[in-house]
């Protein structure tokens, strides 16, 4: 049983297909005080099993492109997990896609080669905001 006293430690899944990105990723998460990490994957269709078993706070996809599965995915996440924090990650990334990523269900949307401080500021946010 959690002490009510103690504050919430929002938890982060990682999906993301890119082994390599992925290990990045990961590095850069581990840096970020106030949120703690609990697993990562490759696929959200196969880590959607996890991703309700775990039921993070919040959910961070690293996508390709806006193609019809890349929504689908977001879809079901934000389906399976109604209450997280979904976080889109593209390279590169237009304004249509952000939009349809948006429109799909993402609660933010950023580009992994510009904006990366964004994300980085947005989960500063995310986790500052969990102990208020």
């Amino acid at each position: 049983m959690r002490d009510a006293n103690l504050p919430h430690l929002p938890t982060l899944y990682l999906v993301e297909p890119s082994g390599s990105l992925r290990a990045r990723q990961l590095n850069m998460l581990a840096r970020i005080s106030g949120i703690r990490v609990i697993a990562a994957g490759a696929s959200a269709s196969a880590e959607l099993a996890s991703l309700t078993h775990y039921h993070p706070d919040i959910v961070v996809i690293g996508l390709r492109s806006a193609s019809a599965r890349a929504l689908h995915d977001i879809r079901a996440i934000r389906s399976a997990l109604p209450d997280c924090v979904l976080v889109v990650v593209v390279d590169p990334l237009a304004q249509p896609l952000r939009h349809a990523c948006l429109k799909a269900g993402s609660d933010y949307c950023f580009d992994r080669t510009l904006e990366l401080e964004a994300l980085r500021a947005t989960l500063d946010r995310l986790a500052a905001n969990a102990y208020h």
